[in-house]
């Protein structure tokens, strides 16, 4: 992805409306997009955090969820005990809360000419 494609993606407010515990370290965060979007596999979405003093860490994050025309996707969140970012979303962040996200970015490939049994 270049930087101008990152650009021309907008900002939006999103809705943390559901949160659910996959693994210890793995939280899923379900957010009400304010402007939904289409998306495919294998895209993500830059995570912007603010904080009061002005501060900001972006993050990107994987769709976890299917492409469907729901308003809501999901983001499977890995705390990383290093991390700036998933800390915020594993320990402070609750359903209500929201955030700010722009996407959907990127995309999947595939590697060309090998064959699918290449990996087995």
């Amino acid at each position: 992805m270049t930087e101008a494609i990152a650009a021309a993606a907008r900002w939006q407010s999103c809705a943390i409306v559901e949160v659910a515990t996959g693994t210890p370290a793995i939280k899923s965060f379900f957010l009400r997009l304010s402007e939904p979007f289409d998306y495919t596999a294998g895209q993500h979405v830059d995570v912007r955090l603010t904080a009061p003093c002005g501060y900001t860490a972006m993050r990107s994050y994987s769709i976890a969820s299917a492409p469907s025309d729901s308003k809501v996707i999901e983001l499977a969140i890995e705390r990383l005990p290093d991390g700036e970012v998933s800390p915020f979303f594993h320990d402070v962040a609750q359903v209500g809360d929201t955030i700010e996200l722009r996407g959907p970015l990127g995309g999947h490939f595939l590697w060309p000419g090998l064959p699918t049994n290449q990996c087995s």
